[in-house]
């Protein structure tokens, strides 16, 4: 639990640890002021009809509550299985984790795509194009892509 302090006295709020990651329209600092409304009227069930990455449901179903999370975007729908859906310890994927870094590192759409130079001289390609990562996270990430691919696991894991 992280006990809200930023809200200048008024709310005083135990808002449970939520996962994510930071983009313009997170609602995680309306978290202590949603949860303090959210008392007062008692609800069974809690919908987030633009749940982005999922932070306000995520606390919610920590502190008991009846989920559900809706968003148009896919990666929305990702973050909700991932962490509402998703009932296994951190611990648990440890092995894969190991598993998955230890693969060598291999050309594909993340590169073609995304992947700059190596040292970070420049961004931009033979196609003209600015690629924003350097390009041995790319063949990383598509290394690991191809691998999650053939592992064929649920789609919660």
């Amino acid at each position: 639990m992280i006990h809200d302090t930023s809200n200048h006295g008024h709310i005083n709020f135990d808002v449970p640890t939520t996962e994510g990651v930071k983009y313009t329209g997170s609602k995680l600092k309306l978290l202590p002021y949603i949860l303090h409304i959210t008392k007062t009227v008692k609800p069974n069930t809690i919908l987030d009809g633009f749940s982005g990455t999922t932070r306000v449901p995520q606390a919610f179903a920590k502190l008991g509550y009846s989920v559900i999370s809706n968003d148009i975007s896919v990666w929305s729908e990702i973050f909700a299985k991932c962490y509402l859906k998703n009932n296994k310890p951190r611990n648990d994927y440890l092995d894969l984790i190991d598993h998955l870094n230890g693969l060598k590192p291999t050309d594909g759409w993340f590169t073609e795509n995304y992947g700059g130079f190596a040292n970070n001289s420049g961004s931009s390609r033979k196609d003209g194009l600015k690629k924003p990562w350097q390009i041995h996270n790319t063949r990383k990430l598509d290394a690991i892509r191809k691998e999650i691919a053939r592992l064929n696991l649920p789609e919660t894991e």
